[in-house]
């Protein structure tokens, strides 16, 4: 013990040389192992992404016959998404389907995060679909884009027996459920903005969100209404607190507008509050809104990243 430093440092200079040529020839070794691995991940990386394209032309191939039959159904009857939000400028309420809505509604063990599985749920669901007509006149059912990515063409295929006769009791044209969804604002950027600011341009809005969501009343979106108040219900399985809300929103008057965050719950409440038990107000099921537009114009996450709760 106690070597002077000196004895580590001077020594044969060749030995020195030779000790850092090995050193350099294994830093070098190792970097081209790591460019191999790198050439080789992103070759598997290809090869996936081949293979998924691969399997989505295949799935297309293997329900080309269902397809056609979703998009006669649900596609030649929608309208755009801008014609949509027009519909809700003049004054209707909408209610919103997306993957969750439907399997809730199709699927009796199905269960979502935030709301179980719940038969008198997936019967109101129901309801609202195969009474379209009779309340189309004040209250416009949106229902997805017809995809054929993986995701969808499942959904498509394991709920299409059940879904498709809903659907077709009722002739009046579907909305657009992607109005509050990402893609809204990815294809028509400022435009899909100006339209959901027309919308509520100058009107009290009453905002119906579960406690603590991360629902977000956003300058962007919002500093152009007249005022704002907020009803908070459950943050999860909200549909069993159902009857206390529709008595609690009863007593909100001096509003035009409500705003409803409650997923498939917020869904029914629009088709409650638009008709005439409900008062004939305007109701919109307004889902990720806010996390879209964070997502499009911010870089924020997907809305389905993000934790439920703040």
């Amino acid at each position: 013990m106690g070597k002077k430093m000196s004895e580590y440092t001077q020594g044969d200079p060749a030995s020195a040389a030779d000790s850092l040529d090995r050193l350099v020839g294994i830093v070098e070794q190792q970097s081209r192992i790591l460019e191999a691995q790198a050439r080789n991940i992103a070759l598997l990386q290809s090869q996936s992404w081949e293979q998924a394209r691969m399997l989505e032309v295949l799935g297309r191939i293997e329900l080309r016959d269902l397809l056609i039959e979703v998009r006669r159904v649900i596609q030649n009857r929608q309208l755009s998404m801008m014609d949509t939000m027009d519909q809700l400028v003049a004054g209707k309420s909408i209610a919103r389907w997306g993957d969750g809505e439907i399997k809730l509604m199709v699927q009796p063990e199905f269960d979502l995060m935030y709301q179980k599985s719940n038969t008198s749920l997936a019967a109101d669901l129901r309801r609202m679909l195969a009474g379209y007509d009779m309340t189309a006149d004040r209250l416009l059912l949106a229902l997805p884009t017809v995809f054929t990515t993986r995701l969808w063409m499942g959904i498509w295929s394991e709920n299409w027996h059940v879904l498709g006769p809903i659907l077709e009791v009722s002739t009046a044209s579907w909305g657009n459920t992607h109005i509050s969804r990402p893609p809204f604002f990815q294809r028509h950027g400022t435009d899909a903005v100006a339209a959901w600011r027309r919308v509520w341009e100058g009107k009290r809005i009453c905002v119906v969100a579960g406690r603590g969501s991360r629902f977000e009343l956003l300058p962007e979106l919002f500093d152009n209404v007249a005022g704002v108040i907020r009803v908070d219900s459950e943050p999860s399985d909200a549909y069993v607190t159902l009857p206390d809300l529709k008595r609690r929103l009863h007593d909100v008057d001096d509003v035009d507008l409500f705003l409803l965050a409650l997923g498939p719950s917020g869904t029914v409440m629009a088709g409650h509050l638009a008709s005439e038990a409900g008062g004939a107000r305007q109701a919109i099921d307004i889902g990720h809104l806010a996390s879209s537009y964070l997502n499009v114009f911010k870089g924020g996450k997907v809305p389905e990243q993000l934790p439920q709760k703040r």
